[in-house]
C-alpha cells in the first residue's frame, strides 16, 4: 500500500509523536525508546490495509508526500525541507503546526495517524504476551486462568454451497438478536442466527488489549466515522457487544419512554408491558447491584461528586460471581459476565438453534412483498468464502445500528429513515492525577453514575457522567498529545491516574449510507447543542476531579494545558479551557453506543419500523436491535435493546405459533 519513500516518512511522524528521549533516571528505557522500536509503522500500514476504505488510504499516502515536500513544508512549517531531514525539534514543531491548523483536513489527519501510533505502540505485545513500556507505567499486563474442555456453543460450519430452512432466519447475534434467539426457540420455533464474527468463550480471552480489539470489535478496534472525528467501538463476536462491554445494565429512563410515544407514536412502552420485559431480561441476565463494588478509579467518582452534593447512583451489572480482574472488556476470562453468548444464545443452542458464525448478509430475499429469507456467505474451515441461503417465514435484522441499514438499503428498501437518525452518545473524558495510586485497570469495570445533569434542556438530554475501564491503549489515545516528552510524562503517571467518561444524549443524528462495496459508511459530526452539553459535562468532571482530591487535572484538549492545584485556580482554569471549545479533532472523541438508524415509529413518517418491529415496507422483516431505538437512550443501551427485542419477540410468538 505504501512506497518506500512513504514508509519512511511514516516512520518519522510515529517518531515524532513517540520520539526516543535522553531523560536522567530512566531504567526501563521509557524515555529513550521510540515509536519504530516495537515497528509501529509497520502496524499502522496492517490496520490500514485491514481497516480503512481506499478513499481513507489515499489521504493517508496524500498527507505523507505532502509532509515529504519542501515547499509545502516552507507554506505550512516555514521550514524549507522534507520532514526526513528534519531534527526532532522542527518535526515536532511541524507537527504542531498541522495539528493546531485552522483547516480540519489538516488536522485530521495527523490526529488520526496519532491516534493509531498511540494505541499500538502501548498494546503491542512479544510473544510472552509482555509490552516493554508497561514497567514503567506500573502497569501488570494480564493474568488470566487456563481453560480446558470443549466450548459449551458448536456453531454450524457452512462448507458447501446451500439452502437451509427454518421458520426464522435471524441476522447478528448480539444484544437484540441474541433475545430473539433465545426466546423464539424455547417456543418451539426453528432458528436460524448468523453471525459475521467468531465464537469465543473463556478460554479465548487473554487480556490482551489488541488482541481483544482485533478479534471482538469492527475493523480490529478502528472503526471511524467518515471525516476520521470519531473512534467507533462495536462488538463483531457471536454475543456482539455484550461480550465486551462493561456491564452496566441501565434501564430505560421514563422521560425517554415518554418521548418515544408522544414525539413518534411508538406505543407499549410507557406502560406494565415493557416494564415486564426489563424486569424478565435483568432476571436472566443477573442484574442486580450486589456486585458493583467501587474501586479507586470509581470512588473518585462517588467522593468527589458527594463533596459537591451530587448523588452517585450505583450501576446495576449483569454478573454472577464477578472476580473483579479488571479485564472483562476484553472477554469474561471467568464466565462471570451473563453475556447474550452466555445466557440467550445459550438457551437457543440448548433448544437447538443453529448458529452460524464467520458469515456476512448479503441481502434480505424478498417476493411479492414479503421477505423470505437471506443470501449469505460464509467462511469455511479453509477459509474459502462460500455462498449460502436460508429461507424463512421471518427475517430478523439485528446487527446492529452500522449493519441493519446497510443491510435494508441493500436489499432495496427505500424508506427514509433508514441510516438516518443515527445516535452514538459522543463521548469524551477528563483525568485526575492523584498522590495515591488508582490503578485503574483494576476491579470492576463501572459501578457508579452521576445523573446530575442528564436534563440540561428540560427535554431529558444531557450527559451521564461515568468512570471508564482504563487499560493503557485507550488511556494513551485519550491523553491529549502536545509533544512526545509531554505525552510520555502523562504516561508515566498513568497508574495515579482515574477517568471520568462524559456521555452525551445527543439531539443531532449522524447517517449510515453504502460504499461502491455495499458496506455502511458513518457520517456523523458532533451537533451544537450536544457540543454545549458534552462541554458542561468535561467541566463538571474537573470539578469532580478537584473536589476529590486530584493533584493534577488534564482536560481533553491539549490547549488547555494542566491544572496544577498547587499553582492555578480551578474555575480560571475551567473558563479558559471552555473558551477553547471543543474544536473538531483537537480532542479524542468516541463512541460505543450506536443507535436509531432504523428507528421505531406510530406510522411510515416517524419510523422504519412499527412498534413490533415490523418494516412498513416488506412484512415478516423485522428489525430488532440499537437501530430500532427512536432516540438515544442517554444510558448504556444495552438492556434498553434487550428488552425491545424481548417485547417483539413476544409479539413474533402470538404471529408464528
Amino acid at each position: 500500500m505504501l512506497s518506500e519513500r512513504q514508509m519512511a516518512v511514516l516512520s518519522a511522524v510515529c517518531d515524532t509523536f513517540i520520539p526516543a528521549l535522553v531523560v536522567e533516571g530512566d531504567p526501563d528505557g521509557f524515555y529513550g525508546r521510540r515509536a519504530s522500536d516495537l515497528q509501529i509503522p509497520v502496524r499502522i500500514r496492517e490496520v490500514l490495509e485491514y481497516a480503512s476504505t481506499a478513499q481513507d488510504q489515499e489521504q493517508v499516502k496524500m498527507l505523507l508526500t505532502l509532509l515529504d515536500n519542501p515547499l509545502v513544508n516552507s507554506l505550512w512549517g516555514g521550514v524549507y525541507s522534507s520532514i526526513l531531514d528534519l531534527s526532532l525539534e522542527a518535526r515536532t514543531a511541524l507537527l504542531q503546526d498541522w495539528a493546531n491548523s485552522a483547516l480540519p483536513l489538516r488536522r485530521k489527519a495527523i490526529s488520526a495517524l496519532r491516534r493509531m501510533a498511540g494505541f499500538l505502540y502501548y498494546t503491542v505485545t512479544d510473544e510472552r504476551g509482555q509490552n516493554p513500556n508497561w514497567a514503567a507505567m506500573g502497569y501488570p499486563g494480564p493474568n488470566h486462568p487456563s481453560h480446558t474442555g470443549e466450548k459449551p456453543i458448536r456453531p454450524l460450519r457452512i462448507e458447501i454451497e446451500d439452502t437451509l430452512l427454518a421458520d426464522v432466519v435471524i441476522v447478528g447475534s448480539g444484544a437484540g438478536g441474541g433475545v430473539l434467539a433465545g426466546e423464539l426457540s424455547a417456543a418451539g420455533l426453528d432458528v436460524v442466527v448468523i453471525e459475521k464474527g467468531g465464537y469465543y468463550a473463556e478460554g479465548d480471552f487473554n487480556g490482551s488489549e489488541l488482541h481483544a480489539q482485533q478479534r471482538l470489535l469492527e475493523r480490529g478496534g478502528f472503526l471511524v466515522t467518515d471525516d476520521l472525528s470519531m473512534l467507533i467501538l462495536a462488538g463483531k463476536a457471536l454475543g456482539g457487544g455484550t461480550v465486551i462491554n462493561w456491564t452496566a445494565s441501565l434501564r430505560t429512563p421514563n422521560i425517554v419512554l415518554d418521548e418515544w410515544e408522544a414525539e413518534y407514536g411508538v406505543t407499549g412502552f410507557t406502560g406494565r408491558e415493557y416494564q415486564a420485559s426489563m424486569d424478565a431480561v435483568s432476571s436472566r441476565l443477573h442484574v442486580t447491584e450486589a456486585e458493583s463494588e467501587a474501586n479507586r478509579r470509581n470512588q473518585v467518582l462517588v467522593r468527589g461528586a458527594a463533596a459537591l452534593g451530587y448523588a452517585a447512583k450505583t450501576i446495576p451489572r449483569n454478573v454472577l460471581g464477578c472476580k473483579d480482574c479488571g479485564f472483562c472488556c476484553f472477554g469474561c476470562p471467568h464466565g462471570a459476565k451473563q453475556s447474550a453468548t452466555r445466557t440467550y444464545l445459550q438457551d437457543a443452542y440448548t433448544h437447538g438453534a443453529r448458529l452460524i458464525t464467520h458469515a456476512e448478509v448479503d441481502r434480505v430475499l424478498i417476493e411479492n412483498g414479503r421477505a423470505v429469507g437471506v443470501e449469505a456467505r460464509a467462511r469455511t474451515a479453509q477459509g474459502q468464502m462460500v455462498n449460502f441461503r436460508v429461507r424463512a417465514k421471518t427475517v430478523i435484522a439485528a446487527a446492529g445500528a452500522i449493519h441493519t441499514p446497510a443491510l435494508l438499503l441493500r436489499s432495496g428498501l427505500s424508506n427514509t429513515h433508514i441510516g438516518r437518525n443515527l445516535h452514538l452518545h459522543p463521548s469524551s473524558g477528563t483525568f485526575g492525577f492523584f498522590e495515591e495510586p488508582i490503578n485503574g485497570w483494576e476491579g470492576v469495570m463501572m459501578s457508579h453514575y452521576v445523573s446530575e445533569f442528564n436534563n440540561l434542556d428540560g427535554r431529558g438530554y444531557g450527559v451521564t457522567l461515568e468512570s471508564a475501564p482504563g487499560h493503557p491503549g485507550l488511556t494513551a489515545i485519550s491523553f491529549p498529545w502536545m509533544d512526545g516528552l509531554q505525552h510520555k510524562e502523562l504516561m508515566s503517571r498513568y497508574s495515579h491516574a482515574a477517568n471520568i467518561l462524559i456521555i452525551t444524549r445527543d439531539q443531532d443524528g449522524g447517517r449510515i449510507t453504502l460504499e461502491a462495496n455495499g458496506q455502511p459508511r458513518i457520517h456523523y459530526q458532533l451537533g451544537e447543542v450536544d457540543k454545549i452539553h458534552l462541554l458542561r459535562g468535561l467541566s463538571e468532571s474537573m470539578r469532580i476531579h478537584h473536589a476529590a482530591g486530584a493533584q493534577f487535572i488534564r482536560s481533553p484538549v491539549a490547549k488547555a494545558g494542566m491544572f496544577s492545584r498547587v499553582h492555578d485556580d480551578l474555575e480560571t482554569y475551567i473558563r479558559s479551557f471552555e473558551q477553547i471549545g471543543l474544536r473538531r479533532y483537537d480532542f479524542v472523541l468516541g463512541s460505543a453506543h450506536q443507535m436509531s438508524s432504523c428507528r421505531m415509529g406510530g406510522s411510515p413518517a416517524k419510523g422504519a419500523i412499527s412498534p413490533v418491529g415490523e418494516s412498513y415496507e416488506v412484512q415478516g422483516l423485522y428489525v430488532a436491535d440499537g437501530s430500532a431505538l427512536p432516540t438515544a437512550t442517554g444510558v448504556n443501551p444495552m438492556l434498553t435493546i434487550m428488552s425491545v427485542a424481548h417485547r417483539i419477540a413476544a409479539h413474533l410468538k402470538g404471529v408464528l405459533r
